[in-house]
């Protein structure tokens, strides 16, 4: 015997893969509507997109490892000098 719950759960799922198949028929009719310039300039810009996307993420990261470790270098830079000092007065 079947829960409700497991019922709503098939039912939602049957829903979603025909929705998806829906959407994927009318992209693929609307893609064979468009000439073949416009469809490469689509194609283009999404491998463009897919491209730049990783890279400027990468590149954000990048800038803040390197912004990080000169912030603690920084922060040790200043914590020796403040010893050098106190045991150039104790001295």
């Amino acid at each position: 015997m079947k829960s409700a719950q497991t019922d709503q759960i098939l039912i939602l799922l049957r829903q979603s893969a025909h929705e998806f198949f829906y959407f994927c028929r009318k992209a693929f009719i609307a893609m064979m509507e468009l000439p073949l310039p416009h469809l490469l300039a689509i194609c283009l810009a999404i491998a463009i997109a897919l491209m730049i996307l990783p890279l400027a993420l990468s590149i954000f990261i990048t800038f803040m490892i390197f912004k990080l470790i000169v912030i603690l270098l920084a922060i040790n830079l200043k914590k020796n000098q403040k010893q050098a000092r106190q045991l150039h007065e104790e001295s």
